[in-house]
């Protein structure tokens, strides 16, 4: 067997395989706070197998995701960088030269990127290229009513309160999303 050639398909197949996934493009730095760290990005608007919980891609200028993860040392015990499951999350999302607003929910969803809460949106306004504010609020698993995380209070293995609700800002340039993959 030419090891040379079999290496090198390899290694071209990795590269067809990278550039037909989307491009995530960062919006701001990811911030820490109450035990959480919390990233965002955005790419073109993706299909999901419960569409009832988008919006429709081919009505949506860009996909959304809040990547939110146990912080170092929080308070219950979730390992620094693993997913954090049962947050509520909503965004707003405000054209910086018109004020024009739009705003929602951030639902969980899976790629081959992980965990993270998502949303098609459309750009409120005029749309398209300019300058924008995310405020994303995440409140803990708690404040949940469709899916609450029970937590242990007894004095062996009881972790304390949930963190109270809060925001976050995030400013960016929005210059569209360019086109990869297959959708």
């Amino acid at each position: 067997m030419n090891y040379r050639i079999a290496g090198i398909a390899a290694l071209s197949a990795c590269f067809i395989i990278s550039a037909a996934s989307a491009k995530e493009i960062p919006i701001g730095e990811a911030q820490e706070k109450s035990g959480l760290r919390v990233g965002a990005v955005y790419l073109q608007p993706v299909e999901i197998d419960a569409p009832e919980l988008m919006r429709d891609p081919k009505e949506s200028d860009f996909h959304v995701e809040a990547d939110i993860t146990a912080a170092k040392d929080n308070a219950w015990g979730i390992e620094e960088g693993l997913w954090f499951p049962g947050l509520v999350v909503r965004y707003e999302l405000t054209r910086l030269d018109d004020k024009k607003t739009v705003s929602g929910d951030l639902v969980p969803d899976i790629a081959t990127d992980g965990f993270a809460y998502c949303n098609n949106i459309k750009l409120p306004g005029a749309g398209g290229a300019g300058k924008y504010k995310l405020t994303l609020t995440v409140a803990p698993p708690g404040d949940n009513k469709k899916q609450r995380i029970a937590r242990h209070v007894d004095k062996e293995n009881g972790v304390p309160e949930w963190f109270k609700p809060f925001s976050l800002d995030y400013e960016f340039t929005y210059a569209g999303t360019g086109k990869k993959g297959a959708y």
